[in-house]
């Protein structure tokens, strides 16, 4: 069956906080009809904010059929005290069908990552979740890094743990690349675990 490729705009759904020492990426929220709130990583199948709620020592209470804004909200809550920026690398894409895969999107316009470096001089370490697929974080991010003359990113060298540096504004940034948080991923939770608990270094 043929599906058409749809164009589709991010939400507006980021929040700056005080202090980032870490900067998640992704690359683009699943279909709306998959949403369950409106913040990244929308889908509760997903394992991203039940890692990073371990991290932080702090229980997802949201449940579905509740307030919405309370999921955001606690999802803020868990930025802040792991000091984790959050945000996706596609401003507008072409999605096939209603796919959730990155196989079936194309980044056709990146959001300003730029801005968020040079807003944040405490900024240590970007994470990149996600790394097989042409249109994958990791790869979507060595694209911009690219354009923009940041660093020196190997795309044929991309696997989990693969690092490179970024430079911005003479500050060293390093980049690291991690297994995808995706229900699709075959990857165990307590790998996931380890592997973000590894280079988010504050947390316990």
């Amino acid at each position: 069956m043929n599906e058409e490729w749809i164009k589709e705009e991010h939400p507006d759904w980021y929040q700056d906080i005080a202090c980032m020492r870490y900067l998640i990426l992704g690359s683009f929220p699943p279909h709306v009809s998959k949403h369950h709130y409106p913040f990244y990583y929308p889908n509760t199948r997903n394992r991203f904010w039940k890692i990073l709620g371990k991290l932080a020592g702090k229980e997802l209470g949201w449940k579905k059929g509740m307030d919405t804004k309370i999921a955001v909200e606690e999802r803020y809550e868990i930025m802040n005290k792991l000091s984790v920026g959050v945000q996706n690398l596609g401003l507008e894409i072409k999605r096939k069908g209603m796919s959730a895969l990155d196989t079936n999107i194309k980044i056709e316009k990146f959001q300003d990552i730029l801005s968020i470096l040079n807003f944040h001089p405490e900024l240590e370490r970007i994470l990149l979740p996600g790394f097989s697929a042409a249109e994958s974080t990791a790869r979507s991010f060595c694209r911009y890094v690219s354009v923009h003359k940041l660093g020196n990113c190997l795309i044929d060298r991309i696997q989990p743990h693969y690092s490179f540096d970024l430079q911005v504004n003479n500050k060293v940034i390093q980049c690291v690349v991690l297994n995808s948080t995706s229900p699709a991923s075959r990857i165990k939770d307590d790998v996931l675990l380890e592997q973000f608990r590894k280079y988010l270094q504050q947390a316990n």
